[in-house]
């Protein structure tokens, strides 16, 4: 996006701004809270004067095309021979293609004093074809479900990281690739065998379902997207693994809308099993306790919270929970509040669990396969090839 010189942009509307300064592609403002419906209004009717017709479209450069094994320290000490890098001189990027993400993770990043801070790193191996070897990578803002399933092109700098003394690439921007057939939503269509709210469970089919001879079926209820991705990119995985279209893996969905019963009465029906298991002393699993009461474990969590706010204490042993149950008045406001987020809880897994009961194939596959974006903007620089 190379037309628009963001500091004239700006300084044209100086009249309204307190301070302001920057330079062709950043610029920086402030300004009294009632000038910015007026500075929001001048500056996109001075944008649209200037472009005229001009459609802008965000893109990216790529400086060099390289694959996962040439990444490292010989490819950085070259790279560094075009230093200083500036505005004038961009860090050279690096287009690698028909590549995929594996052990991606995110986190908030941390102060000194190990206290969390406002902004999120995911980090991730990235491998291609070229090598055995996985590469270390990081993108920084980003959390790892926004990184494509299945190969893809990306666009990074290499880096030195001098904290864990190791190259590294950075990622600026992905899309998947037009060469991975399993990027495609069309290809995913039947990757994705819809067996939702069938009148028996998946396991029962038989010959009544085209059920995938090497797939995966989810027969619970999702409550995330977070979910139904992990599924997805383990079918992948093993795809990968696996090459020919015979051994494609499927991921069969096959779970039926939910029979919820009230909030209300979920919560009575855990405080009564509470209730008899410090009657009782018997121990309980928190499986037993999820496939009683028909909730996920992160709810459950929840509500052992309101547990303890009513007197009750949760004990692990080995791998069960005992329960028992010493009334307390005095922190009677305290549960109150507890219980009122159980109920909340449980609402929106509720919600969630109807919405992927009935949500279209299609969206499924859209979401699910996240990760089809365009590249990202950086500034034009000589001799520099747009891609």
């Amino acid at each position: 996006m190379n037309s628009v010189d963001l500091y004239q942009l700006v300084k044209e509307q100086a009249h309204l701004l307190h301070r302001f300064g920057g330079h062709p592609f950043a610029a920086g403002l402030s300004l009294l809270v009632e000038n910015i419906p007026l500075f929001t209004a001048a500056i996109n009717q001075q944008l649209r004067q200037s472009l005229g017709s001009t459609t802008l479209t965000p893109t990216v450069q790529a400086d060099l095309t390289v694959t996962v094994a040439d990444l490292g320290k010989e490819l950085f000490l070259e790279l560094k021979l075009l230093e200083p890098c500036g505005m004038g001189n961009p860090v050279p990027k690096l287009l690698i293609q028909n590549c995929w993400f594996e052990n991606s993770w995110h986190r908030n990043q941390q102060d000194w004093q190990g206290k969390k801070v406002q902004y999120i790193k995911a980090e991730f191996d990235i491998r291609d074809d070229s090598s055995r070897s996985a590469f270390p990578g990081l993108w920084w803002g980003h959390y790892k479900d926004e990184l494509p399933i299945g190969r893809c092109d990306c666009i990074a700098e290499l880096d030195y990281n001098t904290f864990k003394k190791r190259y590294e690439i950075r990622l600026i921007a992905v899309r998947s690739s037009a060469n991975s057939a399993l990027n495609a939503p069309l290809a995913l269509t039947p990757f994705i065998l819809d067996l939702r709210n069938q009148e028996h469970s998946a396991t029962q089919h038989g010959l009544n379902a085209p059920l995938p001879l090497t797939g995966l079926i989810i027969e619970d209820c999702p409550t995330n997207w977070d979910d139904l991705r992990m599924w997805l990119r383990r079918c992948l995985a093993i795809s990968r693994s696996t090459p020919g279209l015979e051994n494609q893996q499927q991921l069969a969905i096959a779970w039926s809308k939910p029979n919820h019963q009230p909030p209300n009465q979920i919560w009575l029906t855990l405080v009564g099993i509470a209730k008899y298991l410090s009657r009782t002393n018997q121990l309980v699993t928190r499986g037993q306790l999820l496939e009683k009461i028909g909730i996920s474990d992160q709810t459950l969590l929840v509500g052992i919270k309101a547990l303890k706010y009513l007197g009750f204490t949760i004990q692990r042993q080995d791998r069960s929970l005992q329960i028992t149950w010493n009334p307390n008045d005095s922190a009677e406001n305290l549960a109150d509040e507890a219980v009122a987020r159980f109920l909340a809880a449980v609402r929106e897994e509720q919600f969630q669990q109807q919405y992927f009961a009935e949500v279209p194939l299609s969206t499924i596959v859209a979401i699910a396969s996240y990760g089809n974006s365009t590249w990202a903007k950086r500034p034009a620089t000589a001799n520099r090839t747009n891609y």
